[in-house]
């Protein structure tokens, strides 16, 4: 067998073309930038704005400069702060707990279970009087259990920011991820199902909440037409300065036309390797909430226990799957791997989020251990991405490959 070159992930990337190239032409020659005025008049994020609402379905989306942006956003204009609690899985990406962080509320972990999204059994058991926000994780290209988790936030009028950085374009029970809850977020950069580079994308169906979300990402103001005007009192804020630019705006418009074959193109990847790995002895895929709205970005395999999982990942690293690993070092996914909120690092010399008195009775934990389930699932899985550019070769090499190192531990 040859050896294989795995490619690495950046789906959006592979599929870069003419068309993004001649948008970005075009901004630069309109001389127009910055995406409310210019030499010319600006529109490209204009359109990648209303292509997103009929993508999406929604009524409002609102472009931004990365997907950090657009929780920090989210989290203002659903007005969290000192006092709340926000509750998100152990299984996510360091900026969904950093911009709980950022506006000086308290993050409360829950666990995952086999679909390494929030356990809604584990969800309904941390909610508490100061619990003001759920934020499910859609990881690692799979949807969430919404029809569960939206039942709990209902049933206790939470509402519910969903985190779609890494399922852009996916589903559950046929509707689109991002959808289901008041907003929801998406990120643009490098790595993800569509890409400009950097960018985010907030979407909901809330005309309140759509003009706090503009305020809270721009000046603090409602912009109509593109121009600032006075909003009420409700919607008044400080600004983050974090509005996409045009030359973002401009790929994005095209990438965002290119998502449902970028993804086709990984979910068939993925099936295909899958479908050849029935003898290898000893292994469970990763629990499907909805297999009809993956986005094949990732495979996830469960072994029996950690020292196999171990050995698997450094047999396929040997024979050139150089970027796949433990899902228990997937960096900064991984709760306990993320020391400034182990070590609970605070915004300012006074101590907080930690500190003040609105979160005094908030006295969580985040080191190893505290989501014991998912810590055991972490150290015995193991997370294969799927670009979106394999050859049937590659996907037959793969497969092999992942056959061979499981059955040399047995």
């Amino acid at each position: 067998m040859s050896e294989l070159k795995w490619p690495y992930e950046f789906p959006g990337v592979y599929w870069l073309g003419n068309e993004e190239q001649d948008v970005v032409i075009d901004v630069l020659r309109n001389g127009s930038l910055f995406r409310y005025y210019g030499l010319n008049k600006p529109s490209y994020v204009d359109k990648f704005e209303r292509l997103a609402q009929q993508f999406y379905k929604t009524q409002h989306a609102l472009a931004v400069n990365s997907g950090t942006g657009a929780l920090i956003t989210a989290l203002k204009a659903l007005r969290i702060g000192p006092g709340c609690e926000v509750i998100v899985p152990a299984f996510m990406w360091i900026a969904t707990v950093g911009s709980i962080v950022q506006v000086n509320a308290i993050p409360v972990l829950t666990e995952v279970d086999e679909s390494f999204s929030m356990d809604p059994l584990c969800l309904e058991k941390k909610i508490t009087k100061k619990t003001k926000l759920i934020i499910p994780v859609h990881m690692a290209g799979t949807p969430c259990n919404m029809k569960s988790i939206m039942e709990i936030a209902n049933k206790y009028n939470i509402p519910v920011l969903e985190d779609v950085a890494q399922c852009n374009g996916g589903s559950f029970n046929g509707k689109k991820t991002g959808t289901f809850g008041e907003i929801g977020m998406f990120s643009l950069q490098l790595n993800k199902n569509m890409t400009c580079g950097d960018g985010g994308l907030i979407i909901t169906n809330d005309k309140k909440l759509s003009e706090k979300c503009i305020a809270a990402h721009d000046l603090g103001l409602n912009r109509v037409k593109g121009r600032l005007v006075e909003p009420e009192d409700d919607v008044l804020n400080w600004g983050g300065g974090r509005r996409m630019s045009e030359l973002n705006g401009a790929v994005a418009s095209v990438q965002i036309k290119k998502l449902p074959r970028i993804i086709e193109k990984m979910k068939k990847s993925k099936e295909r390797i899958k479908s050849m790995l029935t003898n290898a002895p000893g292994i469970s895929f990763r629990k499907m909430n909805d297999s009809e709205g993956d986005t094949g970005t990732f495979l996830i395999i469960i072994l029996e226990d950690e020292q196999k999982a171990i050995s698997v990942v450094e047999k396929m690293k040997k024979e050139g799957m150089h970027n796949v690993c433990r899902v228990a070092e997937y960096g900064l996914h991984i709760y306990y791997n993320m020391t400034p909120l182990v070590k609970k690092v605070a915004l300012s010399a006074a101590g907080n989020p930690w500190s003040l008195e609105e979160n005094r009775d908030s006295n969580y934990e985040y080191v190893k251990g505290t989501c014991p389930v998912s810590d055991s699932l972490f150290s015995r899985s193991i997370i294969i991405p799927i670009p979106s550019s394999l050859s049937k070769e590659q996907e037959e090499q793969a497969a092999k490959i992942i056959t061979m190192a499981v059955k040399s531990y047995c």
